[in-house]
């Protein structure tokens, strides 16, 4: 059952009574109501004075200051999934991003019946060190779904450390679709053929590889642009509206598409709502409707026919979540567009009968880089910028490697000048793992005094210098499919630059997780006051994991 209380539950109605349907707001703790919404929030997301001292205190500091946090626009939330599932339960899912970090968050997915306002489902989500934090309502303590739905949404942000947190929550109203059994549709394109967890994307590399499930050659010295295959049909099992002889939608056909990346969220390119409605036809005879921006690995940038999204270079830091929806017009008086999406999983909860799931993306891509000397497997050196997916590159051990990919990202902030007394010196991010006698640590984490590998052997750390830098970093994703044959999948890459052992981008992100899921790592590195706040997220965390058997 479902536990929220009438004082929760009238205040959760107050702030949906003050919101825009479909558009998320700001929460202001200076505000008496918004205030007493985001504790309501909290609470139900099992957040109390006592597991989250810090957050609590941040509120009545921001209370008392008089003034909102500034919302710079960098929190994406949205509702991708609303409505019943097969088992004709209430439903729902919100995704929440914050582009500028996220290292601690959470979000909030509840739905309402529209009509008596009680509670039907109730669903949240925590996240620490970035990325996405999809909600999704807990199937075994859902309600039957209403006739009319109030879904909500709502989530709490740092972007770091000592940053000030931010509220916000959307809701939405809408009726509910009355089928029991999922949508007669079928998704083509994106898949993978390769068995990844995720559907891999290269973008401008020299060579396509076996690794890939699809490949665009394209000019990537500047930010690459994302580009995503998209095919499918659907039959709406009624009568379409609107559509001309050509099979073209004349009117009433409204579609949106956004990717949620580790950095930032990216929305579609297309200016012209015409670019992208125009893929899309209905057959009258049929009721099928098609969708086709297929996969179309032109050699000229900026003419293909899948979907194009913004620039975006940090969106290989992560799997990135897609999302894309439909409203189709249909000749029925009483639900005149047939409404579906088709997004990427999240949580293994039910979701509508009106939604499509598919895989995670991931994207790869070479491109130009100002960067360090690399070794490769016959001892000679090449800039980062000249190494591609065609060579091998030496390892720690004396071993070598493929470069299955490069990865790219301009980084203005957080750079080091890395110094050894064996005279080797490598200007890096604050985030890259640097080989130690004792394995892979941060470059941020390393001081004066310490040891770490070089192609020399043990070398003393003699300098670790914050500087400014316009510069374009590269890094190389090793193990290749020659490498996997040989038995080689899951180990650690590493490679020599300037003469110094890094690790590669699977290492740096598998560092990167297990660093800010470390109580002991992060403690030593948070403010006193948000020590408990951390411990209880990560417990949350860690219970979810063992309940269904991933990682949330």
């Amino acid at each position: 059952m479902l536990s929220i209380s009438d004082d929760q539950l009238a205040t959760i109605h107050s702030a949906v009574q003050r919101s825009v349907d479909g558009v998320r707001r700001s929460l202001d703790p200076a505000d008496p109501e918004d205030a007493a919404a985001i504790r309501a929030f909290l609470q139900l997301s099992g957040k109390t004075e006592q597991t989250h001292p810090g957050l609590y205190g941040d509120l009545d500091t921001l209370a008392s200051a008089g003034q909102a946090p500034p919302d710079h626009g960098g929190q994406v939330l949205a509702i991708v999934d609303s409505g019943r599932d097969r088992q004709g339960r209430a439903t729902a899912r919100v995704w929440h991003l914050d582009t500028d970090g996220g290292h601690l968050a959470g979000s909030v997915a509840l739905t309402l019946d529209a009509d008596s306002g009680r509670p039907v489902a109730l669903g949240y989500a925590n996240r620490v060190g970035g990325g996405l934090a999809p909600a999704a309502t807990r199937s075994e303590s859902a309600q039957p779904a209403p006739a009319t739905m109030t879904t909500v949404g709502f989530y709490h942000s740092q972007s770091a450390p000592d940053a000030t947190p931010t509220f916000g929550m959307v809701s939405q109203t809408a009726p509910v679709s009355v089928q029991d059994q999922m949508i007669d549709a079928t998704v083509t394109a994106p898949i993978t053929t390769k068995g990844h967890p995720a559907v891999q994307i290269g973008l401008g590399r020299p060579n396509p590889s076996n690794d890939l499930d699809y490949f665009y050659v394209q000019d990537t010295n500047n930010n690459p642009q994302l580009v995503v295959p998209f095919t499918g049909t659907v039959n709406v099992q009624q009568p379409l509206a609107n559509v001309g002889s050509d099979g073209q939608f004349t009117s009433g056909l409204v579609l949106s598409t956004q990717l949620y990346s580790l950095q930032g969220a990216s929305y579609i390119a297309h200016l012209d709502s015409q670019s992208i409605t125009s893929q899309v036809t209905g057959d009258t005879s049929t009721n099928v409707v098609t969708w086709s921006y297929p996969y179309d690995p032109s050699d000229q940038p900026g003419s293909y026919t899948s979907l194009m999204y913004n620039p975006l270079a940090a969106a290989n830091d992560s799997r990135t979540a897609f999302f894309f929806s439909f409203q189709i017009p249909v000749d029925n008086p009483v639900t005149p567009t047939f409404d579906f999406n088709v997004c990427s999983l999240d949580w293994p909860e039910q979701p509508s009968v009106n939604c499509v799931q598919i895989l995670d993306l991931q994207f790869w891509w070479h491109c130009l880089a100002e960067g360090s000397e690399v070794t490769l497997a016959d001892g000679s050196t090449l800039p980062i910028e000249r190494v591609d997916n065609t060579m091998r590159v030496r390892t720690a051990n004396g071993g070598t490697f493929g470069v299955e990919a490069t990865t790219r990202g301009l980084h203005k902030p957080d750079v080091l000048r890395l110094s050894t007394d064996g005279g080797h010196s490598l200007v890096l991010t604050v985030g890259h793992p640097v080989a130690t006698p004792d394995g892979l640590r941060r470059a941020a984490d390393l001081a004066e005094g310490d040891q770490v590998l070089t192609q020399d052997g043990t070398a003393t750390v003699t300098g670790v210098e914050s500087i400014e830098s316009t510069q374009v970093f590269a890094n190389l994703k090793l193990i290749d499919e020659h490498d996997r044959e040989r038995g080689l999948a899951g180990a650690v890459g590493t490679f020599i630059a300037n003469g110094i052992v890094v690790g590669d981008f699977e290492a740096m992100t598998a560092l990167h997780e297990r660093n800010v899921h470390s109580l002991e790592y992060m403690l030593a590195r948070l403010p006193e006051r948000y020590h408990t706040d951390y411990a209880s997220t990560l417990a949350d965390i860690a219970r979810d994991n063992a309940r269904y058997g991933g990682n949330f």
